[in-house]
């Protein structure tokens, strides 16, 4: 059998009650407040930017004088716009690392 080590839980030493209610007020603020404000945000301005590719798209299809041209035109808008979607989905674990990792500092 392994021996595994515990790691022991270590919780801070508030100087009183005043101290633990403040203390959760601020992780509650901001995970409760402050993070689904900025993911809110994000996803309004992704969104955005994504609603401009798709009028730019249409107004290219618009354009187009042949099938092949149309189907070049979509496989790119296509590709690109996957490549938006893992970017943002990045850029959204960041912010939610980031809010968690401000709290446990």
């Amino acid at each position: 059998m392994h021996s595994q080590h515990a790691t022991p839980i270590r919780i801070s030493a508030f100087a009183g009650p005043a101290e633990a209610i403040e203390a959760g007020v601020g992780t509650w603020c901001t995970l409760a407040v402050d993070l689904p404000l900025r993911i809110a945000a994000e996803t309004l301005r992704f969104t955005s930017r994504r609603l401009q590719a798709q009028a730019d798209h249409f107004a290219a299809l618009g354009g187009c004088g042949s099938l092949k041209a149309a189907v070049a035109l979509q496989t790119t808008f296509l590709t690109q716009g996957v490549a938006a979607y893992q970017a943002e989905a990045i850029t959204l674990s960041q912010e939610v690392a980031e809010a968690a990792s401000a709290k446990a500092a």
